[in-house]
């Protein structure tokens, strides 16, 4: 028995932990209203336990909440499992309610169906390693905890602060040397790259010099405006002080460009910028359209920060493949930028952003290694490890091998072993499924391709306009009870409103736009308003990068698993054809996917 069992960094404590035999019962005691709303609460504990203790990571869960009511039990209930070991809820029982009086026979029923001791020294000594949401680490170094306090994951437990002491180390020099300095930083989706930059903008090291984190992600910073503005809110601050404050804590990139621009032609009053997704700022084309300006917005951003005669630091976070969207320069807009500045700037990049590495989906600083300017390359400065996808650090691996049409590989990996994904035909059963799992705080939610456009038959509406007006604030926080939340499982969020942000378990909701066939490989397609009755290939190689992409994105916005739709389609609609998703469903499940049944 361990009583008042500390959950390192969250502040929490469980009532009393059980060791019986071979499971883990944790109890938590509770009188009146409080026992009917206990839980969520204890499910957060099991939950807790099992993804980040070690020592509970294998073993049965028992959650049990006590009160003085009684309560009618079904002790069959508290040896039921799931058919899949890789699911939190196989090792999690449903959360039993007992009173004193019939505490004694939960337990010996415990007791019955358990194995051999386990030792209570060790699994107290047990390391914990927790893992947290982007929106969990953002509140976090919001509120001054350090990088280290907060992320410390078994397979990285030294990676994102040895990272975000190389980046920092990069701007301490153009500080004292008084230079322009970048710094690319690269890594694999979910790696931590977005942590390390907010974690450079909250620390107290860079408190003197303002240093903004900035996105072109326009739902990222909706989101996390939003968050930042309710937390200051609960702090006592008056609502339209704390909007005020949240703005400043994150910007979007766009407006920043814009106002310096063509509001304020002196120094902004940041000597650094972190920007995220950098590899997404606008090519020379988009930035026209946009700005009526006749270059790129990398220029445009050393411009700005050129007009600092002393120091200036741009950091920009790379991610590979995740260009989504027309006039989306690339990584290459930057060194061409680079090589035309007015300024000598100091270069700081990972070896995969000269080398055209994985994490930069093959693309290079400088294309034209003839007009390449000196970089000094680190390999500190590339995040190896996924975080983002609890126990599938290669889940990134699986899908790039996935997308490039290399089932047998990326079967190989056997990712789906630790992590869950599964295949379903029915979007019935796909809802049931998510919400089943998304117990305790976990939260569900589906997602599909902006180029989707028959899921509409499947009550899920895709046009644009819709999407653009949508409260994904709301979506990505509200409670279960509101109707706008991802819970309600109603309105997916496409590749643009997911990107940079994640949810514990995801429905992806394939689409006729991206379908397998055997001997043509992927079959990229559009649905054009001038020809609705059927699908038209995309012949645009730019394009077809594009949606290639959507899928990577959305393949890895899970932390907890996947439940992947594909609709079993419609033998009368020309766009919906039963044959086509039939053969992407088996192209899934041979690249590991487990079917449902």
């Amino acid at each position: 028995m361990l009583l008042e069992f500390s959950i390192p960094r969250k502040e929490m404590r469980i009532d009393t932990v059980l060791l019986i035999r071979d499971a883990i019962v944790v109890i938590e005691a509770k009188t009146g209203t409080a026992a009917s709303l206990a839980k969520r609460q204890i499910e957060e504990y099991a939950l807790l336990l099992h993804y980040f203790h070690k020592g509970s990571s294998d073993r049965r869960i028992v959650p049990i909440i006590v009160s003085s009511d009684t309560h009618q039990i079904n002790l069959d209930s508290l040896n039921q499992r799931e058919l899949f070991p890789q699911l939190a809820t196989y090792w999690i029982s449903p959360v039993a309610r007992s009173s004193w009086e019939e505490l004694p026979g939960v337990l010996v029923a415990v007791e019955d169906t358990s194995r051999e001791q386990a030792s209570i020294i060790s699994w107290d000594d047990s390391p914990y390693f927790p893992i947290p949401s982007i929106l969990d680490a953002a509140l976090a170094l919001r509120s001054g905890l350090s990088i280290r306090e907060i992320a410390h994951s078994e397979a990285s437990e030294n990676e994102i602060e040895d990272v975000r002491l190389a980046v920092q180390k990069c701007l301490d020099r153009a500080r004292t040397e008084s230079r322009h300095a970048i710094c690319f930083l690269t890594g694999v989706p979910g790696s931590g790259k977005t942590l390390v930059g907010l974690s450079l903008a909250h620390s107290d090291e860079n408190k003197t010099d303002a240093i903004h984190f900035m996105s072109g992600n326009g739902p990222l910073v909706q989101v996390l405006q939003h968050l930042f503005t309710q937390e200051s809110i609960r702090g006592g601050a008056y609502a339209p002080q704390a909007r005020a404050e949240a703005k400043t804590l994150i910007e979007n990139v766009h407006v920043f460009a814009r106002y310096h621009t063509e509001d304020n032609q002196g120094p902004p009053s940041n000597h650094a910028i972190i920007f995220d997704e950098a590899q997404r700022a606008w090519n020379r084309a988009q930035n026209m359209k946009k700005f009526r300006r006749d270059y790129s917005e990398p220029e445009m951003l050393l411009r700005i920060m050129e007009r600092h005669q002393d120091w200036a630091m741009v950091v920009a976070l790379v991610g590979g493949g995740q260009e989504i969207n027309d006039g989306e320069a690339g990584l290459e807009e930057w060194g061409r930028a680079l090589v035309g500045a007015a300024k000598d700037w100091l270069i700081y990049a990972s070896p995969e952003v000269l080398e055209g590495g994985q994490s930069t989906a093959g693309h290079r600083l400088f294309s034209d290694r003839s007009t390449q300017k000196e970089v000094q390359t680190s390999s500190a400065l590339h995040l190896r490890t996924s975080n983002r996808s609890l126990r599938a650090d290669q889940l990134a691996t699986w899908v790039n091998l996935l997308l490039d049409g290399k089932s047998d590989e990326a079967a190989s990996l056997k990712v789906t072993e630790k992590f869950p994904i599964f295949l379903s035909r029915s979007l019935g059963e796909t809802r049931t499924r998510l919400r089943e799992q998304a117990i305790g705080v976990e939260r569900c939610g589906l997602v599909g391709s902006s180029g989707a456009a028959r899921l509409r038959a499947e009550g899920l509406e895709p046009n644009s306009s819709f999407h653009a007006d949508y409260p994904w604030e709301h979506w990505y926080l509200a409670e279960e009870s509101d109707v706008r939340s991802s819970f309600r499982c109603e309105v997916f969020a496409t590749e643009f409103e997911i990107q940079g942000l994640e949810l514990d378990w995801i429905g992806l909701c394939w689409g006729g736009d991206f379908i397998w066939g055997e001997t043509c490989g992927w079959q990229i397609r559009a649905l054009r308003h001038s020809s609705s009755t059927k699908w038209t290939a995309i012949r645009s190689e730019e394009k077809r990068i594009y949606r290639r992409n959507a899928y990577r994105v959305l393949l890895t916005r899970a932390r907890k698993g996947m439940v992947i739709f594909v609709p079993r389609g419609n033998a009368m609609d020309p766009t919906s054809s039963p044959e086509e998703f039939d053969r992407t469903a088996q192209y899934l499940t041979r690249c590991g996917v487990t079917e449902l049944n």
